[in-house]
């Protein structure tokens, strides 16, 4: 393998590389070429990529240089990890930084590893990690396929919040089970099967795996409509489901379960709450108020000689605007859906707007935005069927844009 790629496939130790006149196409190929398989280590190394920086640099990178580079990432398995760190376990994650000390901005990726000892000199499968799964990048699916228990029920916790963010893992978990009771059907009966159902009914992820995850996400899901922890759109939905059970029940000239009709009882009386606030919900408010702040400002000064510090301020814009990119694309949840992303990030938004329009009125200041992420029950939004949760005033600008990023 050779150009970047294959530099970085060499890689034996933490190395750093540059971005520099890197564009979508670039990106692809190099997170193709050099991710794409996991690296024959035994330790992991941080690989980190400049993709920006200060006015001495800045005119080799395009703005948006960091947001192409992790898209490319994610489309290889990839996940962004703010807690990423050169640990064995941090493998298949990267992380943005902006490091003011050098006026530099990295992504740093931590690639999944395939230990040499691991093999059949170690009296294993070659193909094989220290748990006995394929070393190669994952994505979200492939992730709660092969993660065990404990780690099962972090992500349930923490990346699936939503009732519909579950119901889709559910729904994928039932459709690779069925798929497998159709392949060992025709297995038992001798029939034959496509390469594509001996892959699956050959894979090392335990159908007993897949099963137990299924029973845990259903009564999580259980869980949720018996604590009232629907939105407006969830409860529709469900609802839908389950008269439509209903009907086919009363169609076929049978009584309706008890435990049916409770159940839409208990969905329709029921009050839905609002949708997760954005993770980065207080940088998105703080950037997209800088951006508005500047182009006024801009807008202003135009045909004129501003001040030093007014082009001062209006060259940051830019920076403003590539973290509000950025903040946005990282807030976007796993099996999310695009029109309920939108709906959060517009509530977002207009929280922000409220807040400034407030703080105006009042005569006021002040502080950073408020409505940041939570890890218990939801905030709700605008356009849930609740009042929105007042935000504060947004904070004076920094030159690092992606502090939040570093947490």
């Amino acid at each position: 393998m050779s150009g970047m790629a294959g530099k970085v496939r060499r890689a034996n130790a933490s190395d750093e590389f540059d971005l520099a006149s890197y564009d979508q196409a670039k990106c692809d190929e190099l997170a193709r070429g050099a991710f794409s398989e996991a690296f024959p280590l035994k330790d992991m190394v941080r690989i980190s990529f400049v993709v920006g920086g200060g006015k001495l640099v800045r005119q080799k990178y395009t703005d948006d240089l960091p947001k192409l580079f992790m898209n490319s990432l994610s489309a290889v398995g990839y996940i962004n990890d703010d807690s990423a760190a050169v640990e064995v376990g941090s493998g298949g994650k990267y992380k943005y930084q902006h490091d003011t000390g050098k006026n530099l901005k990295f992504v740093h990726v931590f690639p999944n590893l395939a230990p040499p000892e691991t093999g059949a000199a170690a009296g294993g499968n070659e193909d094989e990690d220290d748990d006995g799964q394929p070393a190669m990048p994952l994505s979200p699916e492939e992730r709660i396929l092969r993660c065990g228990a404990e780690q099962f029920g972090r992500i349930c916790s923490e990346a699936l919040q939503t009732y519909s963010q579950k119901k889709t893992v559910l729904d994928m978990l039932k459709e690779r089970i069925v798929k497998w009771n159709a392949i060992d059907e025709k297995v038992r009966n001798s029939q034959k099967t496509s390469p594509e159902e001996d892959e699956l009914y050959e894979s090392d992820i335990g159908i007993d795996e897949i099963q137990e995850k299924e029973k845990v996400l259903t009564t999580k899901l259980q869980d949720m409509v018996e604590g009232g922890r629907l939105t407006a759109r969830e409860q529709k939905a469900l609802l839908s489901t389950l008269e439509g059970k209903l009907e086919q029940v009363e169609k076929a000239g049978k009584k309706a379960p008890q435990k049916l009709l409770d159940m839409i009882k208990q969905v329709k009386d029921l009050s839905p709450v609002g949708l997760p606030p954005l993770k980065y919900a207080d940088e998105i408010k703080k950037h997209h108020k800088r951006i508005g702040e500047l182009a006024k400002l801009e807008a202003s000064v135009k045909g004129k000689l501003g001040t030093i510090e007014q082009m001062k301020a209006i060259g940051e814009k830019p920076e403003h605007e590539e973290a509000l990119s950025v903040y946005t694309l990282r807030s976007k949840a796993w099996f999310e859906d695009e029109e309920v992303f939108q709906q959060r990030l517009e509530a977002c938004l207009r929280s922000a707007a409220a807040a400034g329009a407030g703080a105006k009125k009042g005569g006021g200041g002040g502080g950073s935005g408020g409505g940041g992420g939570s890890s218990g029950g939801f905030t709700t939004v605008a356009g849930s069927g609740a009042r929105p949760a007042k935000a504060k005033g947004a904070a004076p600008a920094t030159r690092n844009g992606f502090g939040a990023l570093d947490r």
